[in-house]
């Protein structure tokens, strides 16, 4: 044998590397790998199903208040056309009211002057 190797053999220096100390310390088989990757998938698959669901629930309310204003706004058009009927000249004659009231024999009007030097009815 070597001379020089015997020599390396007598006072036996230990050598590590920092890679295979770090390997050592850390004990993280295959088997806790793959499980730790299971409940990884798990945990995000429980947050993906959690967030769809909180959407649709938005989305829920959301098409309730419209289906809710759509309806709110089919009524406002129907007592618009109410007031409109009960506005309207000849639902105002034809009413008991206006047959009570005298007919008018000679109209005035009265004309105003503006400021402006228009005229104002």
């Amino acid at each position: 044998m070597n001379s020089n190797i015997l020599i390396a053999k007598k006072g036996h220096i230990p050598f590590f590397s920092e890679r295979k100390s770090a390997r050592e310390h850390y004990r993280l088989n295959f088997t806790q790998t793959y499980i730790l990757a299971i409940i990884m998938i798990a945990c995000l698959g429980i947050y993906y199903v959690w967030v769809l669901n909180e959407n649709a629930t938005k989305w829920y309310n959301i098409r309730t208040l419209q289906t809710k204003n759509r309806e709110l706004s089919f009524q406002e058009n129907l007592l618009d056309i109410r007031i409109a009927e009960w506005q309207s000249i000849g639902t105002i004659m034809a009413s008991s009211v206006a047959q009570m009231m005298p007919a008018v024999d000679k109209t005035t009007f009265l004309v105003i002057k503006g400021q402006d030097g228009g005229q104002k009815e």
